[in-house]
C-alpha cells in the first residue's frame, strides 16, 4: 500500500480531482432536473467498486454503492413524477412561459 506522500500516490489523487472537476464544471452547464448529477453519481460509484485496475477499493465500499444506489433512486423517482404528471407538463409550460415574459 502506497504511503499519502508517495509522489506517484499524490499525482494519482490530483489527476482524479482534477478529472472530476472537469465532469462537474461541463455538467454544470446542463440542467435536467438533476438527473446528470445522479448519472455522475452512478458512474462514479461503478468505477469506484470495480476490481479492476487492482488494488480493489476496500475502505469505503458502502459509500461508493450507496452513491450510485441513491443516483439510481433519484432518476427512478423522476422518471415517474414526469409519467405521472405528463397531462400536466402543457401547463407548466404556459407557466414557465407567462414568467418569464414579466422580465
Amino acid at each position: 500500500m502506497k504511503s499519502t506522500t508517495d509522489p506517484g500516490f499524490v499525482l494519482g489523487q490530483r489527476r482524479a480531482f482534477a478529472t472530476l472537476a472537469l465532469v462537474i464544471a461541463a455538467l454544470s452547464f446542463v440542467n435536467l432536473a438533476g438527473l446528470e448529477k445522479a448519472v455522475l453519481a452512478i458512474v462514479l460509484g461503478v468505477r469506484a467498486l470495480s476490481l479492476a485496475p487492482a488494488p480493489a477499493l476496500d475502505e469505503r465500499r458502502g459509500w461508493a454503492a450507496t452513491a450510485a444506489m441513491l443516483g439510481g433512486v433519484h432518476i427512478v423517482l423522476l422518471v415517474t413524477i414526469v409519467l405521472l404528471n405528463l397531462d400536466r407538463l402543457p401547463e407548466l409550460v404556459e407557466a414557465v412561459r407567462a414568467f418569464s415574459d414579466l422580465r
